[in-house]
């Protein structure tokens, strides 16, 4: 005979009501999603689905690559599948696309199942999601009025990026980046439309950097800076070229800049050889020292460290205060 509750109920009526109860509620609350061995999603959670944009029957049968974000690095990917792979858990911060377009974060923990045979059989995530986190982390090391990272964060950024760089055996580029004559700008146009120009500087790198691992940063006042991977040294010129041909072509008044009379930029550039070793603040001195070259040349022009003669640690115009 079965014992029953206060309200009548059995007990094993009762656990099965709270076991029910428990699904719905970790349907509905934790972000989870199931796929077979080849990343083919066999199950996801309400939660999922919510956060996600998509209908279940949308993402049933389809790769778990759907909600990739195209900001995420391939090389985190190849990371995640060697791990779980070789039947080992991972775990880590992911930036997923909604269907809409958008984007959420999530902190995910994946596990390889079992099978009877040993074998893994299918994979099993659990998330939660840090967007809210992530957007404050995104403020504190963003410049406010140009949307483009602080130096706060380009000093973060620079050494974790040459230690990638390093192991992964690839080209870095470090470009820094100055407009010409600035301090006449805000002078004759004033610093509302100085302000204007800024921005509009980091829309063009934005438009010229814009695959993942690329990063552009506010160093101060108008000075700027893109650190990006390149596959062969000389991409590197090609990319940072279009970036001050994109800004000349935008045609913006400046009579304080002859002879082209519109705002121009002049840039310093070093494309780090993974073959050799390199100290961080030596990067940011040759690429400092090959922009001001660049502005002795004559400015709206791009010099390289190590192209041609050595450039030299000039700083004439840093100390005449034109630039």
């Amino acid at each position: 005979m079965q014992e029953q509750g206060a309200g009548g109920a059995s007990d094993s009526e009762l656990m099965r009501v709270i076991a029910t109860r428990k699904l719905h509620s970790v349907d509905s609350h934790v972000i989870l999603s199931a796929t077979d061995a080849r990343g083919i999603i066999v199950h996801v959670s309400h939660a999922f689905c919510a956060i996600s944009g998509f209908r279940r029957e949308e993402l049933i049968g389809k790769p778990h690559n759907i909600v990739r974000h195209p900001d995420m690095p391939a090389s985190l990917f190849a990371d995640l599948w060697r791990t779980i792979q070789s039947g080992r858990c991972w775990s880590g911060e992911i930036k997923n696309r909604t269907r809409d377009g958008g984007f959420y974060w999530v902190k995910a923990n994946i596990e390889p199942l079992i099978g009877s045979e040993g074998t893994i059989i299918g994979y099993f995530a659990v998330r939660q999601d840090i967007t809210a986190q992530k957007t404050m982390e995104k403020l504190s090391v963003t410049d406010p009025m140009t949307g483009a990272f602080n130096r706060r964060y380009f000093d973060m950024v620079l050494p974790r990026e040459m230690a990638r760089a390093r192991r992964e055996r690839h080209y870095l580029a470090f470009l820094m980046v100055d407009a010409d004559n600035f301090k006449r700008y805000n002078d004759t146009y004033g610093h509302h439309a100085g302000d204007d120009v800024l921005r509009s500087i980091v829309d063009v790198l934005q438009q010229s950097f814009l695959r993942p691992g690329d990063y552009i940063f506010r160093l101060g006042g108008e000075e700027f800076a893109a650190l990006f991977p390149v596959v062969r040294s000389e991409d590197a010129r090609l990319v940072a070229e279009r970036a001050r041909w994109l800004m000349y072509e935008r045609a913006i008044e400046h009579s304080g800049n002859p002879p082209h009379n519109r705002v121009t930029l002049s840039m310093g550039m070093i494309v780090l050889d993974p073959a050799q070793k390199y100290e961080q603040d030596d990067v940011y001195k040759y690429a400092d020292a090959a922009l001001y070259k660049a502005k002795e040349n004559g400015r709206n022009r791009l010099d390289v460290h190590g192209e041609g003669a050595d450039v030299e640690l000039w700083r004439g115009a840093a100390a005449s205060g034109e630039g």
